[in-house]
């Protein structure tokens, strides 16, 4: 599903956030990414996001190098990739339904196939019963629980998530990550960045370890 080679990325010219990165995530593994602030984490998920773009080598995702592709297919690709943030990145002034909805209004989905995907998305994480109340009714829980509904709302083949833990407390967490991992066992690919080493140890998937832009170690802890 995603294929590093030789990827590099260069800021300013000068500062190497990514330096010889060489790894390959297979079509409905689930892996976490690691490392300590400021290893890049961010970074690689930005370049699969094509928020940036490679300074060097080659990304490939679903077999397609992403790197190439025209600023016009961008939003297409996009719409396969379902990604989940730390601060949730909600809408204040729309109801939990409208905020899931969101993506498909922009493809233009009818109304009616919105409701019905939208609620199935809500009714995954928990929170159908919610659709209503707006984000700061919510928890920090519920309130990543529906960013994970957003993500997840067009059925996305790959679905990545930057910190997505780093605001909850251990429960909360643990629940989250069991989410995550419901969706990998109806085969999505899913990657995410996590500095919980504790957490992620428990859950024995692959993980992934940067440092100071590269890649020092690669764990399948099954």
């Amino acid at each position: 599903m995603i294929a590093f080679e030789h990827v590099g990325k260069r800021y300013g010219g000068r500062f190497d956030a990514l330096a010889g990165l060489d790894f390959t995530v297979e079509r409905g593994e689930m892996a976490f990414l690691t490392g300590h602030s400021g290893a890049g984490k961010s970074s690689l998920l930005k370049l699969i996001m094509l928020l940036e773009r490679p300074s060097r080598g080659r990304i490939l995702v679903a077999g397609h190098d992403i790197g190439r592709l025209h600023v016009s297919q961008v939003p297409y690709y996009r719409r396969q990739v379902g990604v989940v943030f730390q601060d949730h990145q909600l809408l204040s002034d729309r109801n939990i339904f409208h905020n899931v909805a969101l993506p498909l209004m922009i493809q233009g989905v009818t109304p009616r196939e919105q409701a019905r995907r939208v609620r199935a998305a809500l009714d995954k994480v928990g929170l159908l019963h919610r659709e209503k109340a707006l984000p700061v009714e919510l928890s920090g829980g519920e309130q990543q629980r529906v960013g994970i509904a957003r993500a997840v709302v067009n059925k996305p083949a790959l679905l990545l998530a930057d910190e997505p833990t780093g605001n909850l407390d251990p429960a909360l967490s643990a629940d989250i990550m069991r989410l995550f991992e419901d969706f990998n066992r109806i085969g999505t690919t899913v990657m995410i960045a996590s500095h919980d080493l504790a957490l992620i140890a428990g859950l024995h998937h692959r993980t992934l370890e940067l440092a100071d832009g590269r890649l020092i170690a690669d764990k399948d802890a099954r």
